[in-house]
């Protein structure tokens, strides 16, 4: 009786070491418009993809007044979408700095200087040269037999009525003009279907290079795929046009679904956090391993289904 009362005991004391010991199961992805359970997952490749929306295939994203930039820009002003500082989704972006973002950086009146130039110390000469010339010409020979009148305390200032005041206008990007979006998405191959999916986690609105006084992209807001699926879905006018049929116009969402755009692969996880370019050192080599990166995927998809 002592030996199956210490059996029993053994055989307890086994079992909750073993369910100690098993791993707690790890959350699905919550910026994931459909979760894949993490048990399932053969292989995950974190990519950041660049859509040109002006180019022809992509056009249909960017049509005139449904463009995807002016929906994004509506919902953030109508306080339906969250913008966040960068695609990683952890820093919200404020109403304010959203709008500061949008600003253009010509917001001054003709010849008058931005306040980023006058920080940088130009304008400084201008002043300095009409210094010295008001300092040589004031009491001397004016070029008409005169000397230069000075001005006498208490006399009255002549009116200028020809002068035009300084006018400061601020002006914004217009919908049209942002037409760069960065796209973060996971490459997960399922064990248990087999299948290659693209859960695209995050899109970054960008300002392109050549919209900007410096020449460099310019990232407005990043915003959670998964908020913006929802709205798409919720909103008939959200249109992927169809120029072929305009009888199968889709829903932006289904477009995104069906993978009807083209973006170029333009990084993909690594530790140094580097770009393509920058890893392979140059646009050329870069743009050849995105290629080769899109043919990797595949291999890998087909390799599931081999013996």
């Amino acid at each position: 009786m002592k030996r199956v009362a210490t059996l029993f005991l053994v055989f307890s004391l086994i079992c909750s070491f073993a369910s100690l010991a098993q791993e707690k199961p790890i959350a699905p992805n919550q910026n994931s418009v459909r979760p894949i359970d993490e048990a399932d997952v053969h292989y995950r490749a974190r990519l950041w993809r660049r859509m040109d929306l002006n180019e022809k295939i992509n056009q249909p994203f960017f049509s005139m007044n449904s463009e995807i930039s002016k929906f994004l820009l509506e919902w953030v002003k109508a306080g339906v979408l969250t913008p966040y500082t960068n695609d990683s989704l952890q820093v919200k972006l404020s109403p304010a700095a959203f709008v500061e973002n949008l600003k253009m950086e010509e917001t001054t009146g003709d010849g008058e200087l931005s306040e980023a130039e006058r920080a940088a110390g130009f304008g400084a000469e201008v002043a300095k040269d009409t210094k010295k010339t008001d300092a040589k010409t004031e009491g001397t020979d004016d070029g008409w037999g005169g000397a230069k009148a000075t001005a006498t305390p208490g006399a009255a200032a002549k009116d200028d009525f020809e002068a035009k005041p300084a006018v400061s206008t601020v002006a914004y990007y217009f919908p049209k003009e942002l037409s760069i979006l960065e796209i973060k998405e996971d490459a997960v191959i399922d064990r248990k279907r087999s299948r290659l999916y693209f859960d695209i986690q995050a899109l970054t609105l960008i300002i392109p290079a050549s919209k900007t006084k410096a020449g460099f992209d310019k990232p407005v807001a990043s915003f959670r795929y998964k908020d913006v699926y929802k709205l798409f879905r919720s909103n008939a006018n959200c249109i992927w046009y169809n120029s072929d049929n305009e009888m199968q116009h889709k829903n932006m969402a289904d477009a995104f679904d069906l993978r009807l755009f083209q973006a170029r692969i333009i990084k993909k996880g690594n530790a140094e956090n580097k770009y393509l370019t920058d890893l392979f050192s140059g646009d050329k080599e870069g743009l050849l391993m995105s290629q080769q990166l899109e043919y990797k995927l595949l291999e890998l998809e087909h390799e599931m289904w081999e013996n």
